[in-house]
């Protein structure tokens, strides 16, 4: 569920209306209000990961524990600073 939308669950996403913007659908006036903690949640706003998520992703990354040796050489090798 995206922590900034609207629409409530299971969503809470409209992609009628960004997050932060007030607007009539439906003939009703909405507006796509962000959530008390976003810590809590994995989607920002239907199309973005939180900052959570990304620091769970790059932690996962960085620990090596969800990576093969092939796949970390890879990523490693085709990076332009790698010095290859």
């Amino acid at each position: 569920m995206a922590c900034c939308g609207y629409g409530g669950p299971p969503l809470n996403y409209d992609k009628q209306i960004d997050c932060g913007q007030t607007k009539i659908l439906n003939g009703t006036l909405v507006t796509a209000r962000g959530c008390n903690d976003s810590s809590k949640y994995v989607n920002w706003d239907g199309l973005h990961y939180t900052e959570a998520s990304n620091r769970y992703i790059l932690a996962q990354i960085l620990s090596g524990k969800n990576m093969g040796e092939e796949t970390m050489s890879f990523v490693i090798k085709d990076h332009p600073y790698a010095g290859y």
